[in-house]
């Protein structure tokens, strides 16, 4: 008699279509263990996890790698002045608007969007710079 009692429970818990388990419910509980369900969701929010994770790694190091260059343009062009000896009054103020230049960014996307558009104006001076000099 035992038996035949959890088999309405069964029957009940496989016709639970939810797997969250916020969803509640004993019988969507069952179903979700039974199922392997729980443990799917679980696996999948580790894996976002970990992607996520690698994402921002390598956002980390794209922003360094960038810092570093940026850095190296502002020397060059430190250098690059110093040899033209500040030119005009618009080359000095461009030269130091970008030696000025403190790239931010709310976020790490686009702290890396600045860095980047920072780097192009740099490169662009340090070319024009060349010309000058050249």
């Amino acid at each position: 008699m035992m038996r035949f009692a959890a088999l309405p429970c069964l029957v009940l818990a496989a016709c639970q279509t939810t797997t969250d388990p916020a969803d509640g419910g004993f019988f969507a509980g069952v179903s979700g263990i039974a199922t392997g369900a729980y443990d799917d969701r679980i696996a999948a929010a580790e894996g976002d996890v970990a992607s996520a994770q690698a994402r921002n790694d390598a956002l980390a190091a794209q922003i360094r790698t960038s810092e570093t260059e940026l850095a190296q343009l502002k020397l060059k062009i430190l250098q690059q002045r110093d040899a033209i000896g500040g030119g005009d009054a618009a080359t000095a103020a461009r030269i130091d608007r970008v030696l000025n230049d403190a790239p931010g960014g709310a976020t790490p996307d686009a702290r890396l969007a600045a860095l980047q558009k920072s780097i192009a104006d740099a490169r662009a001076l340090s070319a024009d710079l060349a010309k000058l000099s050249g």
